[in-house]
């Protein structure tokens, strides 16, 4: 299919050529108002699949119609940034809805009459229910990053939205990794779907190589870290499967006055985003982080993304790969483990993994550069130049002994 007329002049001021494989599997099936579950890697233009199809369905200043469901502030203000400047082509308005931001600012803008809301549940639920987003004309939702807005935790409160909507609202569901509830749509949401599944789809993550470094002790990891983040050519996201070892290491990067930011939960709104502006303008080329921001977060150029330790599942790896090596850009995957880790990661996924090390420029090489011992002691105490050498334990066993036979002739 060839690019919509409506979005050349778009396509033509990014450097895009033609539509992706999932863009144009989407775009009539979306445009004939099908109910979808759309499956593709990241980095395959998930996002424009449902905004270009979605944008030619609006009948602009006829009230909300499309209701967008993000499952994080940042990506939440990234698809609303992506939608912003096409939806002026259609002559609509398109707003975000996240915790964080200032209430009263959002209950003005909504005076606006958007038509495309993009939003996060709990934002959305308090609006809903103080009756100031009604949903009762909504046409069309969108709910982005499905695996993980279906999950235990949020499926209720999903379904619980949705009803509020029209019974022929078209739902559509976009994800890069599975979800067991995508085999039983029809018991959750009561219709049938039309799945479109791209995830074995190797073409789109081709330029991605993945690496395991040795590297056991947070001694040792926090210490690559540094020497990444020295390299000039390095920008990365360090992932931590938790905030306790997230924070352990930004108090060793502090104490060794590393430059990196930090992307956190308990960060307030406006803290996130000033490290992201930061990170993404390639201010600071290292940031630490948790699972916070691998949903969908599409910052350009990332060359490396790093496991701080091994990911708990494939899915989990999966989708901080994809911040990296995104539309057929190369990019790099580190997981630093021991030789247990490198096992379970190979059983994990189904890609090749070398082994390789990082040099004291930040460099990858698949031969030892350096003796690791003698490399990372180096920040650690060394003796006084006057200072007397310990006696050994011997010597001063010995000592005694000499001691007591002495005393004993004597007497």
């Amino acid at each position: 299919m060839e690019i919509p007329k409506l979005y050349e002049a778009y396509f033509k001021q990014n450097n895009f050529e033609a539509l992706t494989k999932i863009q144009d599997a989407v775009y009539m099936p979306f445009k004939e108002g099908k109910d979808l579950v759309a499956m593709a890697p990241t980095g395959s233009g998930k996002t424009l699949a449902f905004v270009m199809p979605m944008l030619e369905t609006l009948v602009p200043k006829d009230g909300l119609q499309v209701l967008i469901l993000e499952p994080s502030q940042e990506l939440a203000m990234q698809v609303r940034d992506v939608i912003q400047p096409l939806a002026k082509l259609v002559d609509c308005k398109v707003q975000a809805l996240t915790g964080g931001a200032n209430p009263a600012r959002q209950l003005k803008k909504l005076k606006e009459k958007p038509e495309i809301i993009v939003a996060t549940l709990g934002r959305l639920n308090e609006l809903t229910e103080a009756r100031k987003v009604k949903l009762g004309n909504v046409n069309t939702v969108i709910v982005d990053e499905a695996d993980e807005m279906l999950n235990e935790s949020k499926l209720d409160i999903v379904r619980s939205t949705i009803s509020q909507m029209p019974a022929d609202v078209q739902m559509t569901f976009f994800s890069a990794t599975g979800n067991d509830i995508f085999r039983d749509m029809h018991k959750w949401f009561g219709q049938d779907f039309l799945v479109i599944d791209q995830r074995h789809d190797t073409s789109y993550t081709a330029g991605i190589k993945h690496y395991f470094v040795d590297a056991n002790s947070e001694f040792i990891k926090n210490a690559m870290l540094r020497e990444l983040a020295h390299n000039k050519k390095f920008l990365g996201i360090v992932f931590f499967n938790n905030s306790r070892s997230l924070h352990k290491a930004i108090s060793d990067m502090n104490h060794n006055k590393t430059n990196f930011v930090t992307l956190d939960s308990k960060m307030s709104s406006q803290q996130r985003k000033t490290a992201l502006q930061l990170f993404s303008n390639k201010k600071v080329n290292l940031m630490l982080t948790t699972d916070v921001a691998a949903r969908g977060m599409d910052i350009d150029d990332i060359t490396t993304i790093i496991n701080y330790m091994t990911p708990r599942d494939d899915s989990e790896y999966t989708h901080r790969a994809g911040r990296t090596g995104r539309m057929g850009k190369s990019g790099s995957v580190i997981t630093f483990g021991n030789s247990h880790d490198m096992r379970n990661l190979q059983e994990m996924i189904d890609v090749e993994i070398s082994k390789v090390y990082i040099d004291h420029e930040g460099k990858i090489s698949k031969k030892p550069v350096f003796d690791k011992k003698k490399r990372y002691n180096a920040n650690k105490t060394k003796p006084k130049a006057n200072s007397k050498p310990k006696k050994r334990l011997r010597d001063q066993k010995n000592k005694g002994k000499r001691n007591f036979h002495k005393n004993s002739e004597q007497n």
